[in-house]
């Protein structure tokens, strides 16, 4: 568990130059970020309730985190977080993660670049300062009108200001979140192309509090449509995905005809499964993936699950070298275990696959009976290279 922790937080610095728990739960998929919103909206009292899995191993999670940091130099800093828009001007008290204190105080503690590593802000001393943090902390608390209004005094106090032209976009884009959308394509190359990096630029990790309700305006406004190969990104599971709505990932890709037959439909699939923590249900979207398009098998890298992830990268160094499709029979001889929860093969595996799958639930203690000789001798000539891996494993037993 501490070297997944560690490789997540070593992301968050890479990505975000600072670690915050936030980001880490999300992540994690130990948190949805529909029930953070709803936390910020005041519709519940403590965020801990909505958390996936079990509270104590979260805290440790976050522990450790605080522990490698720390191991690292990294200093931390007091977090406070206020319900946003309207009612953050009528109720002045801190939100709180949870009632427990001990995870209550990991939550609000953030890590920061130390002095030692220092990162230039060029607009530290621009005129207008303040009131540029000012439309920076609006745009993050979801309040347009405050926005706007520090902006308008922005272009009179500083009408050269350097993030102007940023500041304008994202608050327009704040003021409207749900209006209609015209042209869907045209509407998601703005936001790709334009207000995510805007919005990254000038928020950082807060990014997400203005693009995920643009996300989900072009999520409703595709939920209708068809998936079209020509145009993967024009689909709601794509926009969902974006808006971390993993539910809504394996909904819309559920009601599409035939999406078994589509690599990048699986893909979305199976890592909408992984972060929502049912990870068996993930795998035998990736073993379809490596069956029917061996060509695009890379995007098992963008799976959520660092010990997949690993093999695949495992088996990639292996020699000599087995073809894509061996992967998902390589991954039970690997690990044994999986064939305790993964479902019967199916007619649309290949059959060194199915003959890996009864050896492993077979797998002797005493010795192989005649049923395991017997399968043995057919994995042997279904794929020989297969065969040798999996005998190796025999004198040399892996988890």
């Amino acid at each position: 568990m501490t070297s997944d922790v560690e490789q997540e937080v070593d992301r968050l610095l890479l990505e975000h130059g600072e670690y915050t728990p936030l980001e880490l739960l999300l992540g994690s998929g130990r948190l949805m970020y529909a029930d953070y919103e709803a936390w910020r909206d005041g519709e519940m009292r403590f965020l801990d309730q909505a958390l996936s899995g079990d509270p104590d191993q979260v805290l440790e999670m976050l522990t450790q985190a605080e522990s490698y940091l720390g191991r690292r130099s990294w200093r931390p800093e007091a977090l406070e977080y206020r319900s946003w828009g309207r009612q953050a001007a009528c109720d002045l008290r801190p939100l709180r993660f949870s009632a427990a204190e001990a995870l209550n105080a990991c939550f609000h503690r953030c890590y920061r670049r130390p002095p030692d590593q220092p990162q230039l802000d060029l607009f530290t001393d621009a005129p207008g300062t303040a009131l540029h943090n000012g439309v920076v902390q609006a745009l993050k608390n979801r309040d347009p009108l405050e926005s706007r209004r520090l902006l308008e005094r922005l272009y009179d106090v500083a009408p050269d200001h350097p993030r102007l032209g940023a500041l304008e976009r994202l608050t327009e884009a704040l003021e409207d979140p749900n209006g209609p959308v015209q042209d869907v394509g045209g509407e998601l190359a703005r936001l790709e192309e334009t207000l995510t990096p805007l919005a990254e630029e000038v928020l950082g990790t807060a990014s997400r509090h203005v693009l995920i309700p643009l996300w989900r305006r072009l999520t409703e406004a595709l939920d209708h449509c068809d998936y079209d190969p020509a145009h993967p990104r024009l689909h709601a599971s794509y926009t969902a995905r974006m808006a971390l709505d993993w539910r809504l990932v394996r909904e819309t890709v559920e009601r599409e005809a035939g999406w078994e037959r589509e690599s990048l439909l699986l893909e979305r699939y199976a890592v909408a499964c992984e972060r929502q923590h049912e990870l068996t249900q993930a795998l035998p979207s990736w073993f379809t993936l490596c069956w029917h398009f061996p060509e695009q098998a890379e995007l098992v890298e963008s799976s959520a699950n660092h010990v997949l992830v690993e093999e695949w990268e495992a088996f990639q160094d292996h020699e000599p070298a087995l073809p894509v499709s061996a992967f998902p029979a390589w991954l039970l001889v690997q690990r044994p275990a999986l064939t305790g929860v993964l479902p019967e093969p199916g007619a649309d595996c290949p059959e060194s696959y199915a003959t890996v799958y009864q050896l492993q639930r077979r797998r002797p203690t005493n010795g192989p009976d005649e049923g395991v000789l017997e399968l043995r001798a057919r994995l042997k000539q279904q794929d020989a290279l297969l065969f040798t891996a999996y005998m190796e494993t025999l004198s040399h037993p892996v988890g």
